[in-house]
């Protein structure tokens, strides 16, 4: 941050010469985001090119479509004369392609849970077909796992491991028992943002089967045809013609479901960061966007002949696409990347140094903002702070109300928790249902207030277990998680 930025972003702190430091101040962030976003578009299709071309030919159509019409926009609006009402066009065209995006992968991430919970069915079964069993030495076997769970003193990696390991285990927790860790677990939240509190019930509502988005049963035909004859299996007297056909089904949804998801992934990146280069294109400054050096001369982040190279290389990548030619890129088109290397880097330290200052614009200066007739710019940088950000799906429209969680909103939530669970429990077998039970105690917070309640925790549910098949099952799985 150059020494004129410097003093601009302190007055505003301070609340000083707002009507001339908030333009100034806004000039040079849109110019910013759009060049970064410019550069590390230029990158994201580049990679999602290359991994489109080595990828399965056979795509579903709908992701085809998805991205045929970013390419047209691509097309429409970076590699021709740029046009307000095309650009507006192309904003509302990628808005839907966003949403359509967002949708899929809540379907995606809903059938990913469900066949967690069946594949977790399935893997401890798997030893009721062998002839023989070895026995496992339970004691030698917990202190291995206690090693592995206490090798280290961050906190973060030991409670990630601890749920790692009881997602694990044989689940032999009574419904009374688990419900009440359900519950306990959202006291947490209690005076903190509702939307933590939702985010964390949605977490929980997929590992256990509970949540449905619509169209699930028309999006994926087959995932949901699937999931039906699952529901339908009778586990207990399962024979191993039944098992090996439908663990290769499982197998094969999640192959399936994967692939969809890296695409989907790939593509939100490339969306996003367009979406940030067609908002901002009608506000940044052509002269670029200038640091301090070392020394203490003027320097461009990204020089004209870097952005240049830029849009061939998107041309190049587009006009891939555009010709349906799935071949690697050529060698010329590739050593266009090498003109920004460094650059992103750079960019990213600037971003943050800024964006402290944009929160001090939006919870204290709206209004000075407002009559500076800056807000189309404000939420389009607002926008952009949004699509720039470690939340690749955000939803732009969604009203974030600022909420906390009071007794009341806690307790209307644990009780349509418990309730919905306990529908859930009612209503499927023995083998369902810990399957849940294990697919959701493993994102609860930890809790426990030892390393003694671990230890006994593992021992007793060990021995609570008395299925050999089972126990063999979650030793070795537990075992593949530090052995491998």
């Amino acid at each position: 941050m150059n020494k004129n930025m410097k003093t601009i972003c302190k007055e505003i702190q301070k609340g000083v010469n707002l009507d001339f430091n908030i333009p100034q101040y806004f000039n040079r962030l849109v110019t910013l985001y759009e060049q970064y976003a410019g550069i590390k578009f230029s990158m994201l299709y580049y990679t999602f090119y290359e991994n489109y071309v080595e990828a399965d030919k056979n795509r579903p159509k709908e992701e085809e479509n998805l991205l045929k019409e970013m390419n047209q926009i691509i097309k429409e609006n970076l590699l021709n004369d740029f046009s307000g009402e095309k650009m507006e066009n192309g904003v509302k065209r990628l808005d839907a392609i966003r949403n359509n995006i967002i949708s899929k992968m809540k379907i995606l991430t809903a059938y990913t849970d469900i066949f967690q919970v069946y594949e977790y069915i399935f893997n401890r079964i798997e030893y009721k077909y062998e002839e023989k069993i070895d026995e496992i030495d339970e004691e030698a076997f917990v202190s291995e796992v206690i090693s592995y769970i206490f090798d280290t003193n961050d906190n973060v990696i030991i409670n990630e491991k601890i749920k790692e390991v009881i997602g694990q285990l044989p689940v032999r927790l009574s419904r009374s028992r688990y419900l009440d860790l359900i519950k306990d677990s959202l006291t947490i939240y209690k005076g903190g943002d509702r939307s933590s509190l939702d985010s964390y019930l949605y977490m929980i509502k997929t590992g256990a089967m509970l949540y449905e988005q619509e169209d699930m049963d028309t999006a994926y035909p087959h995932l949901y045809d699937l999931r039906k004859e699952l529901e339908a299996l009778d586990y207990k007297n399962l024979s191993k013609e039944e098992y090996l056909f439908y663990t290769g089904k499982i197998d094969g949804a999640a192959f399936f479901i994967n692939a969809s998801v890296d695409f989907y992934y790939g593509l939100q990146e490339c969306v996003n960061h367009l979406y940030v280069m067609l908002i901002l294109a009608p506000y940044a400054y052509m002269e670029g966007y200038r640091i301090e050096g070392l020394d203490g001369e003027m320097k461009f982040l990204l020089l004209p002949a870097d952005e240049d190279n830029c849009k061939k290389l998107i041309q190049d990548i587009n006009q891939h696409f555009m010709a349906e030619k799935m071949v690697p890129l050529e060698k010329e088109s590739e050593e266009k990347l090498t003109y920004t290397e460094g650059q992103q880097e750079l960019m990213t330290e600037e971003i943050q140094r800024l964006e402290a200052y944009f929160y001090d614009i939006k919870t204290e200066h709206v209004k000075m903002v407002e009559s500076l007739m800056l807000g189309p710019l404000f939420h389009c940088l607002n926008t952009a702070q949004n699509l720039l950000g470690s939340s690749l799906f955000v939803e732009l429209r969604q009203i974030m109300e600022n909420k906390l969680v009071d007794e009341e909103y806690l307790l209307n939530a644990q009780n349509d928790l418990v309730l919905k669970l306990s529908e859930l429990f009612r209503k499927n077998s023995q083998h369902v249902n810990r399957g849940v039970m294990a697919n959701t105690i493993n994102k609860m917070p930890v809790f426990f207030q030892s390393a003694d309640d671990v230890t006994d925790y593992i021992k007793n549910t060990l021995e609570q277990c008395h299925d050999r098949a089972e126990k063999t099952a979650c030793v070795n799985i537990i075992r593949s998680l530090y052995k491998n």
